[in-house]
């Protein structure tokens, strides 16, 4: 290779501008040419001469492609060209033209990303050693399969500058070095922060245990990483989710269990996802309540999310389908020891329905508006009186139309039979009043009577509207827990805010 405009070797023995890059730039090769064998177009003459000559064009490398020899194969040829960066007069430019070149020729092929990443090492300053940096890209690289987007985001500080940049299509070398590249000096908290999140997500080290060498590389490193940020003001919104995978006259039905944890705050308002739990096979019905308790209580990551919830309310919701709307969800107990703690009494739980979630043909104005007076301050009235007992009489079935019609404002229903022991007609009617009419709340005991004691308790609580009902229906578990008559009260509340658009192709290992 000729030296031509680039001199006769590498200038940082003399302390030219690339000096503190001898090291790493060196180190940096062989991962540098691994980078590089993996854009699709690199076994190609023409595309790898295409690069070249942008690079000559660009100031930076101005006519390097002539300083470049050529080789027979791909391998050889790759090598030649890291030579002549190597022995470029300002490297760091070179390298980036490099970067930009590739861009230009294959703005979408994946290797780019990491590519740019080891640039940003070998080129900038970006508060860790770009040794250990170097070391850290070459693990994350052996991760297969790739790390979800929306893991990757679980682990960004809520602080961090540019958070709002890391979205759904962001892949790992892209969240680092937006983490990495900030702008007022270089600052690797942030960085340091999530890659310690990723090698300390236990879910994650189960499909990648080299993770644990993660931890190891950034642990070493004595950099302050962010204060944890103050609690904000919201609930931890966990949905369990109970897919039918049969039919449903099948008499062995199998549900797919999936679950997903949000915060939001108290007043409403917008979910953030924090986690998905990982999907895995399906579940017989008589086995819902034992096995999906054992899945919930092996959910790492939901632990740490009541740990961090201390003090904050947690709503726990079952989206079930209308097959298994009467199901005793408040009798799952996902506590880690197995202790027979139903969550009921752990936190507020409540039944959603599924189909209204997933399909937006259901999700209807009158349901908006009646949810809107749910939460409508009682002025003339106790706020219990506001829970209507339609007819549920078979022969009277047909009239539950014009009675919810004339009562506009009636948001929840009283039943006084357990909702699977509804005869057939009357639970088609009371599904056709939630499917039609929006009714967003409906309240039974899981055994016949109405859940006048429920309603008592409301009374005595004395609430302005009926927003309450789910931590009145806790309480009244709680009290009632002892009680050899305790049948157990079923709160179906289907919130419109409380929703994730996303979540039908958001699980892990979904079809």
């Amino acid at each position: 290779m000729s030296a031509g405009a680039y001199g006769d070797g590498p200038p940082w023995a003399a302390g030219g501008p690339g000096a503190h890059l001898a090291v790493p730039f060196e180190a940096a090769e062989g991962l540098l040419a691994e980078v590089l064998f993996d854009f699709r177009g690199i076994p190609r003459r023409d595309f790898r001469q295409g690069v070249l000559e942008t690079m000559g064009r660009s100031p930076s490398s101005k006519l390097f492609h002539l300083d470049v020899k050529e080789a027979d194969t791909a391998r050889e040829h790759v090598r030649e060209i890291l030579r002549g960066i190597r022995c470029a007069r300002d490297p760091r430019a070179v390298l980036r033209s490099l970067a930009e070149a590739l861009r230009d020729h294959d703005p979408y092929d994946g290797a780019l990303p990491w590519l740019q990443l080891v640039v940003l090492a070998l080129t900038a300053d970006t508060g860790l050693p770009a040794g250990l940096l170097l070391r850290v890209i070459a693990l994350l690289r052996t991760l297969d399969p790739a790390l979800a987007p929306r893991r990757l985001r679980l682990h960004v500080p809520q602080d961090a500058p540019g958070r709002n940049l890391i979205d759904e299509g962001t892949t790992l070398p892209e969240a680092l070095a937006r983490l990495l590249d900030q702008f007022g000096g270089p600052d690797a908290g942030y960085a340091l922060s999530f890659l310690d999140g990723l090698a300390r997500d236990q879910e994650l080290l189960l499909q990648h245990p080299r993770l644990a060498e993660l931890g190891a590389l950034v642990g070493s490193v004595p950099l302050a990483r962010p204060a944890p940020r103050p609690e904000a003001p919201g609930r931890l919104i966990v949905q369990i989710r109970l897919e039918p995978e049969t039919a449903e006259h099948i008499e062995a039905s199998r549900y797919h269990l999936r679950a997903s944890c949000y915060r939001q705050p108290l007043a409403g308002g917008p979910l953030e996802r924090l986690h998905d739990l990982a999907a895995t096979d399906s579940l017989a019905l008589e086995d819902l309540v034992a096995a999906g308790s054992a899945r919930l209580a092996g959910w790492q990551t939901l632990l740490s999310e009541l740990g961090r919830s201390k003090r904050s309310p947690v709503r726990i919701e079952f989206l079930l389908p209308r097959e298994l709307l009467g199901h005793s969800a408040e009798l799952w107990s996902p506590t880690p020891d197995r202790h027979r703690i139903g969550i009921g009494l752990l936190h507020p739980v409540v039944v959603r329905y599924l189909d209204r979630y997933i399909n937006p043909w259901l999700q209807t104005e009158a349901w908006y508006e009646r949810w809107e007076h749910l939460f409508a301050d009682t002025l003339d009235c106790e706020a219990a009186d506001r829970i209507g007992w339609p007819p549920l009489h078979p022969e009277r079935v047909a009239d539950l139309p014009g009675w919810l019609g004339g009562r506009p404002t009636v948001a929840c229903l009283g039943l006084d039979t357990p909702y699977d022991e509804l005869d057939p007609r009357v639970r088609a009617a009371v599904l056709d009043a939630v499917e039609v009419d929006g009714v967003p709340a409906m309240l039974w005991r899981r055994a016949p009577g109405a859940p006048t004691d429920v309603v008592d308790a409301l009374r005595r609580d004395r609430p302005r509207s009926l927003a309450h009902l789910p931590e009145a229906v806790h309480r009244h578990r709680k009290l009632t827990r002892a009680a050899p008559t305790q049948d157990g009260v079923t709160l179906f509340w289907d919130d419109p805010n409380c929703m994730d658009p996303d979540q039908d192709a958001g699980f892990p290992g979904m079809v």
